[in-house]
């Protein structure tokens, strides 16, 4: 097996998937469930282009979690695109520069995930992103919650 075989595998990429020049593959949709009772999606380096599509052809309304890699980088190239994202969570640093009230920042995942919960809605769907230095761990940490919410009555 190939190196890149091998990490392919390790982040659950599909071999020959079309790959995005920061992270090196498209990462695919992850299905949480639900969580605030919203259907939850993860997503690791995700490659916009394929994000937007995707965003486009969900049923409902998003609540997207992310952090400035993602969100400014959509919202920088496909402003007209956002009608079907209701608000943006942004964790960590973010660039004022394209602020709206659509958009929320918090220093910290965890009160990002906060905030998730208080912006909740039904019929709705939860997206969260990274693509950061600290993207393994932020996946994990969200993954983390959503199972810990899941099996607590």
């Amino acid at each position: 097996m190939s190196k890149s075989d091998f990490q392919n595998k390790d982040v659950g990429l599909k071999k020959g998937a079309k790959t995005a020049p920061s992270s090196g593959a498209v990462a695919l949709l992850k299905p949480h469930g639900k969580y605030f009772g919203m259907d939850t999606f993860s997503c690791l380096n995700p490659d916009l282009d394929v994000l937007e599509k995707t965003i486009m052809n969900f049923p409902f309304d998003l609540l997207w979690i992310g952090n400035q890699n993602e969100i400014k980088g959509f919202l920088d190239s496909r402003c007209s695109d956002k009608m079907k994202i209701s608000q943006f969570i942004v964790y960590g640093d973010y660039d004022i520069g394209n602020s709206s009230s659509d958009i929320i920042v918090t220093p910290l995942l965890s009160d990002a995930i906060a905030h998730a919960r208080a912006c909740a809605f039904k019929p709705g769907i939860l997206l969260f992103t990274a693509s950061d230095s600290d993207s393994a761990y932020s996946i994990r940490f969200f993954d983390k919650q959503v199972i810990n919410s899941q099996s607590t009555p």
